[in-house]
């Protein structure tokens, strides 16, 4: 038996967030053309499976998935339990946003089998909320949180920025304290990033809003990090924070290389041997899905890009990189090919390696990016 997982995109949002890249629309005037799309990409794709491989996470993002009825959702799934092997236990993630949830919307969500929440708090700051453009304010991010836990969901994520120019270290600090208070047993926590072709980049150019500063970005980063260990919760990738044992398996699946398929537009899939990525846009996405063409392209991974993500995702995570696997199954001797460097950043307490596992500090995690970087086995090596 291997298991995988699945990931659906949901490309709808009722307000488009200034700094948000991912694809979505504001309009819904596609969006049963684009769900009847999806639930013909279900079946037309079940082959992207082994007969052996079994379903051990379902996770529902976006976009934002919270715009689904309940009928939507429940046709979804369906279609997924008839395509696919579902584990008994799969964990079934669903992103939403706190203005869309209501007590029988919570109800209807767990009566159709999800079982993890992922709520985008962002902010409890209801200036910095509307600087986002985000629909929502604080006291509903608080009474949804209340709402779901009272329903039955004892597993619920959220997530929060840091990072943002206005934002201060002591609210910060306050807002992670505010937040571990919550019913949750997951937090992810972003840095604010400036991405190409955002509102947020056209008006940092305009000169109307601040870009993100790498030291502000650091010292929230540490300060989270210094809350985190106090409460006694696990660090266990750069974004993602965890009571003992309570990690998001889907996106941890990510992260160890696992097979996952991903449906709907701008949705990315992973063999272990290539990658693929559906169209982005919704009304290509349609014509191809009703032509019966094929929605995605497609790339081979080299053995050097397996080695290079390997490497890459391994050391965002508290889990690090098995040297010896490494050595072994891709013939990459880090620790003989990169002495120099190893030494330094250990010297620099940005590293540490025991029992054969290159795992990175929390100082480390900041340069998590560089360092994986400098570690990539280039294809001239070979």
């Amino acid at each position: 038996m291997i298991l995988a997982g699945i990931y659906i995109h949901i490309p709808f949002c009722k307000k488009a967030c200034f700094y948000c890249d991912f694809h979505f629309d504001v309009s819904f005037k596609h969006k049963d053309a684009v769900l009847s799309s999806l639930q013909k990409e279900i079946t037309s794709r079940a082959n992207f499976f082994n007969p052996d491989d079994v379903i051990e996470s379902i996770y529902f993002g976006g976009g934002t998935p919270s715009v689904l009825n309940k009928h939507e959702l429940s046709t979804i799934l369906n279609a997924l339990h008839t395509q696919y092997t579902i584990a008994p236990n799969v964990e079934i993630t669903f992103e939403c946003n706190p203005d869309d949830l209501s007590s029988s919307y919570l109800a209807d969500l767990k009566l159709l089998g999800v079982n993890r929440l992922s709520i985008g708090v962002q902010s409890f700051n209801n200036d910095h909320l509307k600087w986002m453009n985000r629909s929502h304010d604080s006291a509903q991010s608080l009474q949804c949180v209340d709402m779901a836990a009272s329903v039955g969901f004892t597993d619920i994520t959220i997530d929060l920025i840091y990072g943002i120019p206005s934002l201060g270290l002591h609210e910060w600090q306050e807002t992670v304290e505010r937040a571990l208070e919550l019913p949750i047993n997951h937090l992810s926590a972003y840095g604010l990033t400036l991405e190409p072709n955002t509102p947020y980049q056209r008006l940092v150019d305009q000169k109307k809003y601040h870009s993100p500063q790498d030291e502000k970005t650091s010292d929230h980063f540490e300060a989270l990090v210094a809350i985190i260990n106090a409460k006694g919760w696990e660090h266990y990738e750069v974004s993602n924070f965890c009571k003992t044992g309570n990690y998001s398996r889907h996106n941890t699946a990510y992260w160890q290389n696992k097979k996952y398929l991903g449906l709907g537009p701008s949705a990315h899939s992973f063999t272990g041997t290539e990658r693929h990525w559906n169209v982005s846009n919704n009304a290509e996405y349609n014509l191809k899905i009703a032509a019966v063409e094929q929605a995605f392209e497609s790339e081979f991974l080299s053995v050097e890009d397996r080695i290079n993500e390997y490497v890459l995702t391994g050391l965002r995570t508290k889990w690090g990189v098995n040297l010896e696997e490494l050595n072994h199954k891709y013939g990459h001797p880090i620790v003989s090919l990169f002495a120099n460097e190893l030494n330094e950043w250990e010297s620099q307490g940005w590293i540490t390696i025991s029992q054969g596992q290159l795992t990175l500090t929390s100082s480390g995690l900041l340069f998590a990016d560089y360092i994986a970087s400098e570690l990539f086995k280039l294809k001239d090596e070979f």
